[in-house]
């Protein structure tokens, strides 16, 4: 599709001390901080400019609105995902990466592999978010319906923008640093065998959404205001400008997240 590259981490020499910290959890170099610090930064607001992260973050906050209207498919089909009600959380999902998809084709010129990340960032927090809702047995196309409408709330928002945000760092974290985990697996390096990879992951999951935790009130307030007090029709530019916003408190949460020099 003839995506833009990320291009090649800025930092590789640090890569091992990278893994280390976020594995052991360990205080840092100011350098070393320095470095994470600006691999997702830089990379949520290059984000900013990518046409499918702002399409994914839009249809995260307008999906729950169209949801809870009277006519489920009229209503998807108005954000571009289909005029079909979905039965199951599957045909939602297949529904919201079909969206997702089209805008990467029709505007394949400023697709990026930002966008590409954004894409299943999104996916992966609208359907945990979903499933959370969701009757252990035997659900129906009123319950898919009913979970997702139920994301419309402030709170519910703050907490899936949360996610969406931290999905979106972590997995540009893992763009970089796994292609050179054959480098640092093995005896007396920094990641002795392939079972410790199960910690590295967890740290980088644990690292993004501590940084990005921040979201979840600012999310909530933004939505609140915008949707409920002011009767806003949310649009794309409103959806960007937003997360304009959002790019700027997890960066300086990334740097108030540095340890002692």
């Amino acid at each position: 599709m003839g995506h833009q590259r990320l291009g090649k981490l800025p930092t590789h020499r640090y890569l091992p001390d990278i893994v280390r910290y976020l594995v052991t959890g360990g205080t840092p170099t100011a350098h070393l901080v320095e470095q994470i610090t600006e691999v997702g930064r830089d990379a949520l607001k290059r984000a900013l400019k990518d046409p499918v992260f702002v399409e994914a973050l839009w249809l995260l906050i307008r999906l729950p609105q169209a949801a809870a209207s009277r006519d489920f498919g009229a209503a998807l089909a108005e954000i571009g995902m289909g005029a079909q009600r979905p039965t199951s959380v599957a045909e939602l999902m297949v529904a919201f990466d079909n969206a997702l998809e089209r805008v990467q084709r029709r505007e394949h010129r400023d697709a990026t592999d930002l966008g590409e990340i954004a894409r299943q960032a999104a996916l992966t927090a609208l359907g945990d978010a979903v499933r959370a809702g969701m009757p252990m047995w035997s659900p129906t196309a009123d319950d898919v319906q009913a979970s997702v409408a139920a994301l419309r709330s402030p709170e519910k928002f703050g907490a899936l923008a949360h996610h969406f945000h931290a999905n979106t760092v972590e997995r540009v974290i893992h763009y970089y640093v796994d292609r050179n985990l054959h480098e640092l697996v093995g005896a007396d390096r920094v990641v002795s065998s392939v079972h410790d990879l199960a910690t590295y992951d967890s740290a980088i999951r644990r690292h993004c959404m501590e940084a990005a935790l921040i979201m979840r009130a600012f999310a909530r307030d933004w939505l609140g205001k915008n949707q409920y007090r002011d009767g806003k029709d949310i649009s794309k530019n409103d959806a960007r400008k937003f997360s304009a916003y959002a790019v700027e408190k997890i960066s300086i949460e990334l740097k108030n997240r540095k340890g002692p020099k």
